[in-house]
């Protein structure tokens, strides 16, 4: 039987990115059996027609445009736009990765051997710098998740019949993604972590900078506690909320501790942490912080 799969992927005024993402897919080896096709959320006014010539003999796709900005509409948007009996897989990426050449060999040997429902990927960075090293998601091959992200993930189309979207309040905020799958976990997805297939982030250079760095790291405390009360209810949500106050308050302990041997990392990992929990008792206070405009 012929397994068809829907890449989805939602983009905003990056078309150099988006340009080599697609080149990114063209390169997937493609099992014997197998149909892709890639669906493209546009959120911007832009003109994408030269991107559609580019690859109108490489791969099937479809543009879909979102007036209305924010990650929540764009992704919505490519959600209310499929047919959900077309496709056996739903891969959902960010418009900033090049995917490796054996991520879909990876993924669908994974659903034969493991059976999940979704399955979750890492996310490299291009550059081998502090900032993105400390920020990569390590989970060990093989094991359930709760969440996986936008940036690198699979699911059987099954999931999707939900009608669980992505929350318009995340909009300029982020997050929108954890939140999402988070709620599928909750009704009783089997979710996984596939370390063998990987994307590659494409070179950004404001991600070098410390001072972003340490935003990023607010905004992941402060966005915790919307996507936690939203997922769980008030009050498992706040119960989560506290033990993870607990835990990243270890975290600053240890890691303030390893300053002690004044290295540029130890500073960084503590920094990390310090601006987690200043974020998440700025959220828990009724404030918020967006990283978006």
């Amino acid at each position: 039987m012929v397994k068809k799969i829907c890449i989805l992927v939602a983009t905003r005024k990056r078309k150099s990115s988006l340009i080599k993402f697609l080149n990114s897919v063209v390169n997937l080896q493609i099992p014997n059996n197998t149909n892709i096709q890639t669906v493209i959320s546009i959120n911007d006014n832009q003109n994408y027609s030269e991107i559609k010539k580019l690859y109108n003999k490489k791969l099937r796709i479809r543009f879909v445009t979102e007036r209305k900005k924010g990650i929540s509409n764009a992704r919505n948007k490519y959600l209310n736009s499929i047919k959900i009996k077309s496709f056996d897989y739903f891969a959902f990426f960010d418009d900033d990765v090049q995917i490796d050449n054996r991520w879909l060999i990876e993924m669908l040997r994974f659903f034969k051997k493991s059976k999940p429902d979704i399955i979750g990927g890492p996310q490299f960075p291009k550059l081998n710098s502090l900032t993105s090293k400390l920020l990569v998601r390590k989970e060990k091959h093989g094991s359930n998740v709760r969440w996986v992200s936008t940036n690198n993930c699979i699911v059987k189309s099954k999931v999707l019949e939900t009608k669980i979207n992505f929350d318009k309040k995340m909009n300029y905020i982020g997050g929108e993604d954890q939140l999402f799958f988070l709620q599928l976990n909750k009704i009783g997805f089997k979710m996984m972590w596939n370390s063998k297939a990987i994307v590659i982030e494409e070179n950004n250079n404001k991600r070098e900078n410390f001072f972003w760095f340490l935003k990023r790291n607010f905004r992941y405390g402060a966005s915790s506690n919307i996507i936690y009360k939203k997922a769980y209810g008030l009050i498992i949500g706040l119960s989560f909320l506290v033990a993870k106050l607990i835990l990243d308050s270890i975290m600053l302990i240890f890691s303030f501790l390893g300053l002690i041997t004044f290295t540029r990392k130890s500073f960084y990992k503590f920094s990390m942490y310090f601006c987690r929990i200043l974020g998440l008792i700025f959220g828990l206070l009724g404030f918020q912080y967006y990283e978006y405009s």
